[in-house]
């Protein structure tokens, strides 16, 4: 179990105090429930992923060696920005949000 040091910090599913954070993004979450609706598939992220072009970016990205520079490129691509709002979505979403 991850401990939380911030106290103002909420679980970002309910909005109660959480217990702990995602292994993965680090998020704070209070609950097994709350942690597997966070955890939970994301369709529109599964389908921009199947985009070659997309992947080919991450790649690109993930070899450069300015990755700051070439970072600033992709964020002129609109299916790269696309993609980042979509995992935005995902690790933070606005509270009036249906999921």
């Amino acid at each position: 179990m991850a401990s939380l040091n911030c106290s103002t910090a909420v679980c970002v599913i309910c909005l109660e105090k959480p217990k702990y954070r995602c292994p993965a993004c680090r998020v704070p979450y209070c609950s097994l429930t709350c942690f597997r609706e966070h955890k939970g598939e994301s369709a529109a992220l599964r389908s921009l992923l199947l985009s070659p072009h997309l992947r080919q970016l991450m790649v690109s990205l993930d070899q450069a060696d300015d990755k700051a520079k070439l970072m600033r490129a992709c964020m002129q691509e609109p299916l790269f920005l696309e993609f980042a709002d979509c995992c935005l979505r995902i690790v933070e979403p606005s509270p009036n949000e249906d999921s």
